[in-house]
C-alpha cells in the first residue's frame, strides 16, 4: 500500500504511529527559519511574501500538533494495552515497554513544552512577530484577518500540546510507577535465589541487612542468688544524711559611690595628680576599686586633664602602678572657668 492509504487504514484501524520529539526539534527548527523570513519580509512590508510565509508556518504548527495527538492517543492505547495484559507477559517485559514510552516520548516532550526551554522561546518569539505583522499591515483587512488567523492556530497548539502531554503523563505516570516498583522487586527476588543457590543462605547476610535482634540469656541472676541478698539486707534501716554546716561570713568589698566622688572631686578642684589624691582620699578600699573610680574620673564631663611626661609610682595594695600623673580642672567656657 502507498503512503496515504497506510495512514489512513492506521486511522481506521486507530494502529497510532509515535513520532519521535527529534522530528518535533525538526518542525521547531523550521519555525525559527521560517520566523527570520517573516521577520524580514515584516520590514520590507512585503504583503504577498508574509501570506506564503504564514501558511507554510500554519502547515508546520499544524503537523506538530496533528503529531502531539497522535502520540496522546497511541500512549493511552499502549497503556491500556499493558493493563490488560492480554498476551500475559512478565512485569519485567511490560516495564520495558512503558519505560521505552516514557523515556523516548515524555520526558522529551516535557521539555519542549517546558517554559524555559526551546519550544517556548520559539513560539513566544512567533506570537510577536504575528503581533508586529498587525501593526504593520494596520490598514489591511485581509492581512489582518491572516494574522489573526495564524495567532488562534498558535494559541490552539499551545493548548493542545499541553494537554496531550498532561494526558499521556496521566495514564502512564501510574503505571510506570507499578511495574517499576514490581520490575525492582522481581529482579531483587531472583538476585536473591541466584545468590542462594551459589553461596547458601550466609551468602545472603540477611542478619547484616535486617539487624535481627538476639535476647540472650547471659550474665542474668539467679533466682536462690537474689533471694539470698534480699534475706541479706532484711532489718536494713537507712540513716540521716549530716546537716550541712552554715555558710561562713563574707564581708563585702567596699564600693566607691560615683555620686559621692563626683561632688567631693569638684569641691576640691583643681587637683594636681588624680591617682595620688584618689589613693589618699580612700583608704581602705581594693585597688580595683580605686582604678575604677579613676576610670569613672575620665569620663566625668565638664573636666579639663593634663598630662606630665615623667611617670610616677603608686602602691596600690597589693602592687605598684606606674603611670604619668594627670592633672584635674574644669573645662574652660567662652574664655572663663564656669561651673560644671
Amino acid at each position: 500500500m502507498t503512503r496515504p492509504v497506510t495512514t489512513l487504514m492506521a486511522f481506521l484501524l486507530r494502529q497510532h504511529r509515535l513520532t519521535s520529539v527529534r522530528v518535533i526539534q525538526a518542525y521547531l527548527s523550521d519555525i525559527e527559519h521560517l520566523s527570520r523570513e517573516l521577520s524580514a519580509a515584516l520590514r520590507d512590508a512585503s504583503g504577498h511574501s508574509a501570506v506564503r510565509i504564514l501558511d507554510e508556518i500554519g502547515e508546520v504548527m499544524e503537523r506538530i500538533r496533528q503529531d502531539s495527538r497522535s502520540n496522546r492517543d497511541g500512549i493511552v492505547a499502549e497503556a491500556v494495552r499493558i493493563k490488560a495484559n492480554t498476551e500475559r507477559l512478565s512485569a519485567i517485559e511490560r516495564f520495558e515497554t512503558i519505560n521505552r514510552l516514557w523515556s523516548r516520548y515524555i520526558e522529551p516532550l516535557r521539555d519542549l513544552i517546558d517554559v524555559r526551554k526551546e519550544m517556548d522561546d520559539a513560539l513566544d518569539g512567533l506570537e510577536l512577530l504575528f503581533k508586529e505583522g498587525r501593526r504593520v499591515f494596520g490598514m489591511d483587512g485581509a492581512m489582518q484577518r491572516e494574522f489573526s488567523v495564524s495567532s488562534a492556530r498558535l494559541l490552539r497548539l499551545r493548548r493542545d500540546v499541553k494537554a496531550d502531554y498532561h494526558e499521556s503523563l496521566a495514564e502512564l505516570g501510574p503505571l510506570y510507577e507499578s511495574l517499576r516498583r514490581d520490575t525492582a522487586l522481581a529482579r531483587g527476588a531472583g538476585r536473591a535465589l541466584e545468590i542462594l543457590g551459589r553461596k547458601g543462605l550466609r551468602g545472603l547476610k540477611i542478619a547484616q541487612w535486617l539487624a535481627l535482634p538476639v535476647w540472650r540469656t547471659d550474665g542474668l541472676m539467679s533466682t536462690s542468688a537474689l533471694t539470698a541478698y534480699l534475706y541479706g539486707i532484711r532489718g536494713y534501716e537507712p540513716r540521716l544524711m549530716p546537716a550541712l554546716g552554715e555558710a561562713p561570713q563574707v564581708e563585702p568589698e567596699p564600693v566607691i559611690e560615683p555620686a559621692e566622688l563626683k561632688e567631693r572631686l569638684m569641691s576640691e578642684l583643681p587637683i594636681n595628680d588624680l591617682l595620688s589624691w584618689l589613693i589618699d582620699n580612700h583608704q581602705g578600699f581594693p585597688a580595683v576599686e580605686i582604678i575604677r573610680a579613676y576610670g569613672r574620673v575620665m569620663e566625668m564631663p565638664g573636666l579639663k586633664f593634663g598630662l606630665d611626661r615623667e611617670t610616677k609610682q603608686y602602691r596600690l595594695t597589693p602592687f605598684t602602678v606606674e603611670a604619668c600623673p594627670r592633672t584635674v580642672g574644669r573645662e574652660e567656657q567662652n574664655g572663663q572657668q564656669g561651673p560644671l
